[in-house]
């Protein structure tokens, strides 16, 4: 079993590995499969850097075990290199560089599409370039019904130029668009669901559009309230929208032709005092809103009328934000009676969401809302919560603080003083004030000499660091003492873990709670009673819109107990079972004893057994996590195990980042993580869910569709088909030297089960993967070896991540490099792509009935779906709901067709999408979103984790990228 195993290694979700060092393009190279959750590794790579093993690639890897292409350093740390962003290696010769991979084939026939080579025979697609004057190289299909302009312009000559030439050609004169909704779903059973859509009218055909200047701009937090005083000293009649910054609307022209320009005076009850402002407005544009019924008739996604419905949607928040604290499209108030404390700083403040939308109607998409505010608190009370306490305080302790404080507006005040209140802004810590010192009227003195013999006040905290605030250009340094957190202050901070865990469990309510919290919220806005909306003519409904919904059937799952019920089932089987032979427990947490660790190894051997894995008794050792414990991870002092279970404390910041940085980067061995909490509370069912894990990352095949079949008796799997995902994750908007993480996956076998990863590293906030073309190169070829040399016939993709406005730039960068990608490897090679773009991030609930309620929360059940009124008025989109809502109410997962060539109906796209949610290896329940979708957000995460918050000189590292074209 040993001998064999080392081909085998890994599985599930994969990626192509180039190890650096003497290694390089063109070479035979490795690679690391990743099934649903696992990884393994097959084919060669030249050259180990380093000494020891260091510069192995991980043997497994996806989840727990992900082994990504980055080069490890003698720390474990990540040095950014060549082999991060991969470049295609076939234009060196094939890049194939060897026949077929040794490895078993796929469980189930992964040499089901062609016959397989001799063993003298060499792969041979891709062939060498040819003559392809003649072919077709845009998709077969139109995306719209009917065009009579020529895609490339006669004056061109194109006798000449290759084919990716030629498809650049074509996508320079021509954009592409989505393709029309042929028909709505009709399979499943048929209900009716409530939403949170209120249907809304507008009775002006014109906007009339302002640009406003304020002098001065600041403070920010005054701005509207300037305006409402303009507007009452000179236009006291009318009712504009002003939307904070510098846009004004109104629904006609106001008093006055092209500009006005006046004086007002604002109360500042911050600083207590009068501030003069100088208000200038200026005619900009006439927006036209009749282009809203033309776009629900006939519109695109990839060109909305984004003018007239962000004029719509700040006439809509106009009023609200002058009573509330406005955050994006949210609305906040201070908490009223309990507050409940995030801890580290945080309180939660609840709220509001609101948006126009325009579906087969227009809408305003009303939700509750909820986020965190620093605590209005004194400084001092920030020291004991923090760092709990509140003197010899360390080096760890003062980045803590100054972490927190930086950025934020604290209030000044001498006690006894009452004209000395003043809010500034903090800009890091300096010295103690019995040591900072300035020059005063020619003397040196210290803060703390200062206040005593100039403020006559006697310092109580003068070894504590004094905050550094106002301009940073001066040198003002306060007692920190004399300073308290502002309230109501907005920042675009990441909450830590226990912060989110707290605010998750404080937001999820049951579906009819969260609507009666909506209705509640309404009623507190009075859009009835807001003079603005009945300027602009605007009628909001008053109840929740009402749509019809389906339940699609479930998959059929081979290996399972029974049937999949209510999105849940029960393994009886592993289809293929993997053994652990050697394996070892490395314990970190020292309140775990050796009692716990020894329960534990023995459910993994008993509960392995039923499920297919025979499970040898594990080498348990443990390390103190003060000393220099990565060590431990070096496979070799344990005889080079196939797995390492490393155990280590929850609250512990940083742990798992290390051991993944140091496991599979430096030492190349597979890793599961288990947290402490997690062993002392081990039970049976939680073993099953952890092999669950372990056996996709050693290759295995937890579970697959039956028959390879969707539920309305249509394979899409009969020929070859490769599903893809994609994701790009973003750093927190304070992080601005950290890259955002693009990570693709794509199947390798015929089951959809098993998938290879790739990520590449980018320019924060890049939503576009900027190296998709040699990425799904890499897929593709790797597709080709795992699966007889077939190529697949048909590429679905499922891409996260993208907003609405981003629909046209992701259609035509990013499917025209997946078709590049395919020409790229053989001229003629024109595979039916189909994409759609996955969507979480939005506020569409549904509330269900109580007869289909479903769950203690009333959750809709799991397979609802809804494809019509609210979605878009000519394309095919849909909300659906493919888990069982276990923790407050259920969020849809929104789906948007991008592109067909292979023409799918909405019956067969509807149920993949939702078949696919069940194909996720690491649990026996269906998942939000379709298993691709989530194994490249693992991948992103496990980047991620490999790079930490660490500064990356981006614009070095992107040129040697080659991003920056």
């Amino acid at each position: 079993m040993g001998k064999n195993r080392r081909g085998r290694k890994g599985g599930g979700v994969s990626e192509e590995v180039k190890v650096s060092g003497q290694g390089g393009v063109g070479q035979s190279q490795g690679a690391t499969h990743i099934q649903g959750a696992s990884v393994a590794e097959s084919g060669g790579g030249r050259g180990n850097h380093g000494r020891g093993v260091r510069g192995r690639r991980p043997r497994g890897g996806f989840g727990e075990g992900l082994g990504l292409p980055t080069r490890g350093k003698g720390d474990g740390g990540i040095e950014l290199g060549e082999d991060v962003v991969q470049q295609s290696s076939w234009g060196r010769g094939s890049p194939f560089g060897s026949s077929l991979s040794d490895e078993p084939p796929i469980p189930g026939g992964g040499q089901a599409f062609s016959k397989s080579p001799s063993p003298n025979q060499q792969p041979s697609w891709p062939p060498k370039r040819q003559n392809t004057s003649s072919a077709n190289l845009l998709p077969e299909k139109a995306p719209i019904a009917s065009t009579s302009q020529p895609i490339i312009s006669s004056e061109v000559s194109t006798e000449k130029l290759s084919a990716i030439e030629k498809l650049s050609l074509k996508h320079k004169s021509a954009s592409l668009t989505p393709p029309i909704r042929k028909s709505e779903g009709e399979t499943g059973r048929k209900i009716e669901v409530e939403t949170n859509h209120l249907p809304f009218s507008i009775k002006v055909k014109e906007i009339i559009h302002y640009d406003v200047s304020i002098e001065p701009d600041k403070p920010k937090r005054l701005m509207r309230f300037v305006m409402e005083a303009f507007r009452q000293k000179f236009y006291r009649n009318r009712y504009p929208a002003f939307d904070g910054k510098k846009n004004l609307y109104s629904s006609g022209f106001l008093e006055f032709k092209e500009s006005v320009s006046g004086e007002v005076t604002v109360r500042d009850d911050e600083r207590q005092m009068d501030l003069e402002f100088k208000v200038t407005i200026k005619f900009a544009a006439r927006i036209d809103t009749t282009v809203l019924g033309t776009y629900m008739r006939m519109g695109s996604s990839t060109d909305i009328p984004q003018r007239a419905i962000q004029a719509i949607d700040v006439v809509l928040r106009s009023a609200p934000a002058l009573r509330f604290t406005p955050v994006g499209r949210s609305y906040f108030t201070p908490p009223q009676c309990q507050i409940l404390n995030l801890g580290e700083g945080m309180e939660l403040w609840y709220g509001f969401y609101q948006s126009a939308i325009l579906g087969w109607k227009p809408f305003i998409n009303v939700d509750v809302a909820h986020k965190g505010f620093p605590k209005k608190q004194k400084c001092l009370d920030v020291l004991k919560e923090l760092c709990g306490r509140m003197d010899n305080l360390d080096r760890r302790d003062q980045i803590r603080i100054e972490k927190y404080l930086k950025g934020l507006k604290v209030e000044y005040e001498i006690p006894s003083f009452p004209n000395s209140k003043r809010t500034y802004k903090v800009n890091g810590l300096r010295q103690p004030a019995n040591k900072e010192s300035f020059m005063h009227e020619g003397k040196k003195m210290t803060i703390e000499q200062y206040y005593a013999q100039v403020k006559k006040y006697r310092l109580q905290y003068p070894l504590l660091p004094c905050l550094h605030l106002g301009s940073p250009q001066r040198t003002m340094y306060m007692p920190m003492e004399l300073c308290t957190v502002a309230s109501g202050q907005v920042v675009m901070r990441k909450l830590t873990e226990m912060q989110t865990r707290k605010m998750i469990k404080e937001a999820a309510t049951a579906a009819h709670v969260r609507k009666e919290k909506i209705m509640t919220t309404l009623h507190k806005v009075g859009f009835g009673a807001n003079p603005t909306l009945k300027e602009f003519g605007i009628d909001i409904g008053g109840s929740f819109e009402r749509v019809p919904a389906r339940i699609l059937e479930p998959p059929q799952l081979s290996h399972i107990r029974g049937e999949v019920t209510k999105g849940v089932w029960k393994t009886l089987k592993f289809v293929d079972g993997k053994d652990l032979n050697n394996w070892v427990i490395l314990n970190l947490d020292s309140w775990i004893g050796r009692g716990k660790l020894d329960g534990f190894a023995s459910l993994m051997m008993s509960n392995g057994g039923p499920l297919g894995m025979k499970i040898a008794l594990p080498r348990i050792e443990s390390a103190d996590i003060r000393s220099n414990w990565t060590e431990c991870l070096n496979p070799q002092l344990f005889g080079n195990p196939e797995l390492m279970v490393v155990i280590f404390p929850a609250q512990t910041k940083g742990i798992y980042e290390k051991v993944k940085q140091t496991a599979e980067l430096r030492y190349g061995i597979l890793t599961q993580c288990i947290k402490g909490e997690t062993i002392k509370k081990m039970n049976p069912a939680t073993a099953s869910n952890i092999l669950l894990k372990i056996n996709a990352k050693l290759n295995g095949v937890n579970h697959m569709l039956q028959n390879r079949k969707i539920s309305i008796g249509v394979s899409f799997f009969e020929r070859p088909c490769m599903i893809v995902g994609a994701d790009v994750t973003h750093p927190s908007p304070d992080a601005t030297n950290i890259p955002s993480v693009a990570a693709v996956v794509a199947s390798l076998d015929i089951h959809a089960f098993r998938y290879a990863m790739e990520y590449r590293l980018q320019p924060p906030r890049v939503e576009i993967i900027k190296d998709l073309e040699n990425i799904m190169k890499n897929h593709l070829i790797n597709y080709y070896k795992k699966n007889g040399q077939a190529k697949p016939e048909r590429i679905i993709m499922f891409r996260d991540g993208v907003s609405d406005g981003q629909f046209a730039e992701v259609l035509n960068e990013e499917l025209m490099a997946m078709r590049r990608a395919c020409i790229s490897l053989q001229s003629d090679y024109k595979p039916k792509i189909t994409f759609l773009v996955v969507q979480k991030r939005h506020h569409t609930r549904f509330f269900p009935s109580p007869d289909i309620a479903d769950g203690r929360n009333g959750n809709v059940p799991a397979g609802t779906i809804v494809d019509t009124k609210i979605t878009h008025p000519t394309e095919l989109d849909f909300y659906l709901v493919s888990h069982a809502g276990i923790q407050g109410t259920s969020r849809p997962t929104k789906y948007h067709l991008l592109w067909d060539d292979s023409d799918f109906s909405t019956d067969e796209l509807e149920a993949l999408t939702y078949h696919l949610c069940h194909m996720f290896s690491r649990c026996t329940r269906s998942v939000s979103y379709p298993a691709p979708t989530y194994y490249a957000h693992l991948g992103a995460f496990r980047a991620r984790a490999y790079i930490g918050d660490r500064y990356v000189h981006l614009q070095l590292a992107l040129k040697r990228f080659c991003l920056l074209k």
